[in-house]
């Protein structure tokens, strides 16, 4: 039977079932140390004989009886520990719990003045919130996350963004006013978007502010409302 080094399995076990394990062998270390020191009156009274806890070989051994059990059991145990290998890579190398999520719009389109269409002074800018996880396409939002975006009618490029997006998590009172920030690299271009950690639950948001565009137009957009789930 091929078995990994203790370290990198170790790593891949269950919490719980490390947990036993080590309890389990620490006390066998105590019970070893404790009759050492009996048979040897000269030792001081806190030697202890160190244990190597190892850790593959007690999972081993729980293959083992799983074989002996049936194929079903070694399987249902081999998919334990193969899911359990996969949670821990995950979090070692912080990546993002997979998934596809759609955005869901505000209430209603936030009306936008000092920017119209075909010689109107008004228009309307859109505004969506996506939840996560969304990974690994993008836009990437993690759990307990929500995507604020604003999708302005007006047609031009814009300049600067000074949109907003008040919120409130209604299941922890927690809440803020952050910027709509993120840009577009190369060309410093506002994406009118920005990700923000709200935390577990109902989340009521509130869109507002101004974009300038490189035309020389400056839009107002009067606040818009939407409940999300985050």
């Amino acid at each position: 039977m091929s078995r990994l080094p203790g370290n990198r399995l170790s790593r891949r076990l269950p919490a719980a079932l490390a947990g036993a394990a080590v309890v389990a062998l620490t006390a066998g270390s105590a019970l070893f140390g404790a009759g050492t020191a009996a048979a040897d009156p000269e030792a001081p009274a806190e030697f202890t004989v160190p244990i190597e806890i190892n850790v593959p070989t007690d999972l081993a051994a729980l293959i083992d009886q799983a074989a002996a059990i049936s194929p079903e059991a070694s399987a249902a145990l081999n998919q334990l520990i193969g899911t359990a290998a996969t949670e821990q890579i995950t979090k070692a190398l912080d990546i993002p719990d997979f998934g596809v999520t759609t955005p869901a719009a505000f209430m209603y389109p936030a009306p936008t003045v000092g920017c119209g269409l075909d010689g109107q002074m008004a228009t309307v800018t859109l505004a969506t919130a996506q939840s996560g996880p969304n990974f690994p396409l993008p836009p990437w939002v993690e759990d307990n996350q929500l995507r604020f975006q604003a999708l302005p009618a007006y047609i031009g490029i814009p300049k600067t963004s000074e949109l907003s997006v008040a919120w409130i998590n209604t299941s922890t009172f927690k809440g803020g006013i952050v910027p709509l920030d993120e840009t577009i690299p190369v060309v410093d271009t506002p994406l009118m978007s920005t990700v923000v950690d709200t935390g577990d639950g109902k989340v009521l948001a509130a869109m507002f502010g101004k974009v300038d565009y490189a035309d020389g137009k400056s839009c107002i957009v009067l606040p818009t409302v939407g409940s999300f789930d985050a």
